[in-house]
């Protein structure tokens, strides 16, 4: 490895920042249409997944994820999917506790 790139997670880091940069650069309509083909692609195969093997509910939540970076719809559904995902664990955390 480069001192430049310490980490595998560097590379990544790095390859996201100018995905990201050249996705803002972007006029905002062809940004929007863009946003919403990639994620309601992702979201369209992760409803497939759950009845094909796969990771069906990840997939789902990797296109809201990426909708939810231009439409609050999707944000609000991401963050109610994130809570609903903490109470299912700590749920889970509660009942391994009352098994030991």
């Amino acid at each position: 490895m480069t001192t430049n790139e310490a980490t595998p997670a560097a590379g990544w880091s790095r390859r996201l920042g100018r995905v990201t940069a050249a996705v803002r650069g972007l006029p905002r309509p062809v940004r929007v249409i863009a946003v919403a083909s990639v994620g309601g692609t992702v979201v369209l195969a992760g409803v497939a997944m759950l009845v094909l093997p796969g990771p069906g509910i990840l997939a789902i939540l990797a296109g809201l994820a990426i909708l939810a970076t231009e439409f609050v719809w999707a944000r609000r559904m991401l963050e109610r999917s994130k809570a609903a995902a903490k109470a299912g664990v700590d749920k889970g955390r509660d009942a391994l506790q009352r098994r030991r």
